[in-house]
Parts: C-alpha cells; sequence; structure tokens
C-alpha cells in the first residue's frame, strides 16, 4: 500500500507516529497530559482520532490523575469509550501498584513511623475502599510480613481480630503496625478508630505481641497514632 493511500485509509496515521515518536525520544515529562491519555487509547481504539476523547476524559474528571482513578463503569458513560478503553484506563493504578510494591528489595526496617507511612501509602495508590493491612515486624523493626486483613466499602470495613492474632502468632512476630485509609477523607482517627486500636492492643498483648503503631492514611497524608501525644497512651 502506497504512503498516499495509507493515508486515505487511516488520516490519523501520521499524527499517532508523531505522537510515539515524542514518547520514544523525550519521554513522557516532554508531553502534556492529554498527549499521554492519547496515547494510551492508541492501544484500544485502533483507527478512530482519540486527541478528542482523551480532551473529553480530562475535562469530565477534571485531571489526568483522576482519569485514572476513575472506575470501570464511570469510564464507560463517556461518550467515545468503549468496554477496552475503559479496562485500560482502569487498570493504570493497579499496575503501578504492583510495580512500586516490586522494587522492595532486601530487609525493610520500618521502626520509624515516616518509613513506615512510606512504604503503605503506595498501596493506597487507587484505591476508593477502606482496607486494613497489617506489617508483621521483628524484634528490631524489620518487615517479616504485609498482609491485607480486611477490605470494606469506601467509609466502612469490618475484619476477623482472631485474624491479627492468628497472623501475629504464625509470622513469630514481634510487634504489629496496623494500617488503615480513609479514602477521599482525612488521616485522622474516628471514635471506632482509637476503640479499635485498644482492642487489638489487648488482644496481642495476650500473646506477647507488641501493637507498636496505628497508621491512618489518606491519599499522601497520614498521621501515626503512635506519635501523637494525645494517642500514645494507646500503645504504652
Amino acid at each position: 500500500m502506497s504512503e498516499k493511500e495509507n493515508k486515505k485509509k487511516n488520516p490519523h496515521a501520521n499524527h499517532r507516529a508523531r505522537v510515539r515518536e515524542t514518547f520514544r525520544k523525550a519521554g513522557a515529562d516532554a508531553m502534556p497530559d492529554h498527549n499521554l491519555l492519547e496515547l494510551l487509547l492508541f492501544y484500544s481504539i485502533p483507527r478512530k482520532d482519540t486527541n478528542e476523547l482523551a480532551h473529553r476524559l480530562i475535562e469530565t474528571f477534571g485531571s489526568l490523575n483522576n482519569v485514572f482513578d476513575a472506575s470501570y463503569e464511570q469510564l464507560l458513560h463517556i461518550d467515545g469509550m468503549g468496554e477496552s478503553s475503559a479496562l485500560l484506563i482502569s487498570m493504570i493504578t493497579s499496575i503501578c501498584r504492583r510495580y512500586t510494591q516490586g522494587n522492595e528489595r532486601g530487609k525493610i526496617n520500618l521502626s520509624e513511623p515516616a518509613a513506615a507511612a512510606e512504604y503503605m501509602i503506595k498501596r493506597y495508590y487507587g484505591v476508593k475502599n477502606e482496607i486494613i493491612y497489617m506489617l508483621c515486624l521483628d524484634v528490631n523493626g524489620n518487615v517479616i510480613t504485609c498482609s491485607k486483613i480486611a477490605e470494606g466499602i469506601p467509609n466502612t470495613v469490618v475484619f476477623d481480630r482472631r485474624n491479627v492474632v492468628e497472623t501475629a502468632i504464625r509470622t513469630n512476630a514481634d510487634k504489629i503496625i496496623l494500617v488503615h485509609n480513609h479514602p477521599g477523607g482525612v488521616a485522622a482517627p474516628s471514635k471506632n478508630d482509637l476503640e479499635t486500636t485498644s482492642e487489638i492492643k489487648s488482644l496481642l498483648r495476650g500473646i506477647g505481641v507488641a501493637l507498636a503503631d496505628h497508621i491512618i492514611i489518606a491519599d499522601n497524608d497520614y498521621i501515626s497514632l503512635a506519635s501523637v501525644a494525645k494517642f500514645s497512651a494507646l500503645f504504652i
């Protein structure tokens, strides 16, 4: 097929080639958000122009980050979005979480609250539901395991307290850090959070394991209850 015939069959071919070449040579930092989204959509929409759809998505959700945070169902409501495109975009944050976790190598020490928070924040990228994790640490504060022990709905999660005790025993943990998120909220403890902290501390004390901290995460913000004077008594 001649170049002229190819242009007639797919008038966006050269534009796509230019966008791909820009990414290949200069990387994402050299491209505006709508071009990055447009490039991603090339792989789910092989023929049609994706520039208009990329702009529509960003205008609807407000930013590229918000587009990636949108659910599959929300994306399907946008004019021009098909199932393949909605699935592709909704996969991004999950893939990013897996990528950042895959970079963890060697012994990881979480003795300091800031280190524990940084370690956990990436596990909540794009997460819409409330999730509780349990960090099991050895006597020096090194990670033995990081276990998801419960997942609920956006503002509520219920978990089996026995699972905390059984996990601590199984991993031979010396100390535990509980971590949960407030999706779309603020990093501040509710009355229920404080009551749960006290209850878990008592349960763990019964098997000789310390509750070292309870960290609450909201987006990129966090609070370490053990580091706040008015809550620190919960961990004594």
